[in-house]
């Protein structure tokens, strides 16, 4: 019989990689998937705030215009004149307009026109917290009208066709949303403006309202942390379940994968090694031997007139005996020895570290408890008793494989020749 050729094994990445490469994968496409979600959750209700200020920014753009509309449209209001309501020196400049009147009792009343209502009004409004707004323009008849660097740019993008302007300022500790609308020249306007230069229709300024957003803006960062504190809680939360039952499935996997490795390298009757992994074990030794110069020695048998067995008391009978066998085979040696059913009723056993005398003593022991055991089968009334005939051979320096089996194959054939149940040295 000749062995067949070395087959080692090419390493492959293990299945419980694959599977923690794979878990990972879809980890990273949830917690993506997650943090997208939230982000757009996040970026949304951070819009909708801002949208509110906006809408409250254009909300009270509208009330001012619409209150100076009617006093526009009234020709202003008389208030008394008082140490507080004091006579509008610039209004004074304007042909034709009254700027003072009185009544039948002589009492004098001061116009205030649209832009001051609007000043005053605001002033007002921020001694009670709630906004402030004023009006302004590019030449405005009052210089504490004068636009701040907010209003210029509200201005200047107006004139390039824009039709309001926003944005946050930061005063101190406090933000404001600061919204913008332009105000159109009217034809009551230009009582007051026409000598300007301002024709109906024109841009002539704008009313700028400023909103407290300091809250506002807290709110959106306490939602933002929120959110995030929320997005990264769900997202290790599915990190430990995916953690969790990816141990508990890679641990089945293992185990179900050494199980097919088992049953890969092992014989499926009598559980010993099959010739492939026995072959690479063999590979592995010679590697060994070569290094360390310790003796190996090779083994191998067959039980005699096994087809006379198998004719007389049949397969199934045949079969109790090879694993009985192979039980009896791997108590006899040693831990660190290899036992392989080599073929149908043959075997082969490699003993590291055991030169030719030691192999031969093995080789007997191993013979004569074989021929001393009672093997049982199934169907038989009485034990059978069966012999082996062996022939070994001493691994040499440089020695393929093939060629010690091959010298351990021509000792069995002697032994087999000279008598049977017996060992032979090659």
């Amino acid at each position: 019989m000749h062995p067949e050729p070395i087959n080692v094994a090419v390493k492959t990445p293990k299945s419980s990689d694959f599977v923690r490469k794979y878990l990972t994968g879809i980890f990273l496409v949830i917690a993506l998937i997650l943090l997208s979600v939230f982000w757009g959750f996040s970026y949304r209700s951070n819009a909708l705030i801002k949208g509110q200020l906006l809408k409250q920014g254009q909300a009270f753009f509208e009330e001012v215009v619409i209150t100076r509309e009617w006093a526009a449209k009234h020709g202003g209001v008389y208030v008394k004149v008082t140490p507080d309501n004091v006579i509008n020196p610039y209004l004074l400049k304007i042909p034709g307009l009254k700027v003072v009147i009185h009544d039948q009792d002589g009492v004098a009343y001061t116009l205030k026109n649209p832009a001051l209502m609007t000043r005053e009004l605001s002033e007002l409004a921020a001694t009670k917290g709630v906004l402030r707004f004023r009006i302004t323009s590019q030449t405005p008849l009052n210089p504490s009208n004068r636009p701040d660097q907010f209003e210029t740019s509200a201005l200047q993008a107006f004139t390039a066709g824009h039709k309001e302007f926003f944005s946050f300022e930061k005063e101190g500790d406090q933000t404001f949303f600061r919204y913008m609308a332009p105000l159109i020249t009217q034809k009551v306007c230009l009582k007051c403006h026409a000598q300007q230069g301002y024709r109906e229709g024109d841009i002539r300024g704008g009313i700028s309202v400023s909103i407290p957003a300091t809250e506002m803006l807290a709110q959106i960062n306490e939602n933002r942390y929120y959110i995030i504190l929320i997005a990264l809680a769900i997202v290790g939360l599915i990190y430990g379940i995916i953690r969790y039952v990816s141990r508990v499935f890679i641990g089945d996997l293992n185990r179900a994968e050494q199980q097919l490795q088992e049953m890969a390298s092992r014989d499926f009757l009598t559980s010993l090694l099959n010739r492939r992994e026995t072959y690479r074990r063999i590979h592995e030794e010679m590697e060994r031997t070569a290094r360390t110069g310790q003796p190996l020695s090779f083994i191998l048998f067959d039980i005699d007139h096994f087809k006379q067995l198998n004719d007389s008391y049949g397969h199934n009978a045949g079969d109790m005996v090879l694993k009985q066998l192979a039980v009896k085979l791997m108590a006899t040696l040693r831990d660190y020895d290899i036992a392989c059913r080599y073929g149908g009723e043959e075997f082969l056993v490699v003993a590291p570290e055991t030169d030719m005398e030691q192999a031969f003593r093995l080789a007997e022991r191993l013979r004569a408890t074989i021929a001393t055991t009672s093997f049982s089968a199934e169907d038989q009334t009485q034990d059978l008793t069966i012999t082996i005939s062996i022939g070994i051979a001493q691994h040499s320096k440089d020695e393929s494989m093939e060629k010690v089996i091959s010298r351990a194959d021509v000792a069995l054939y002697h032994a087999k020749e000279t008598g049977r149940n017996r060992v032979v040295a090659g």
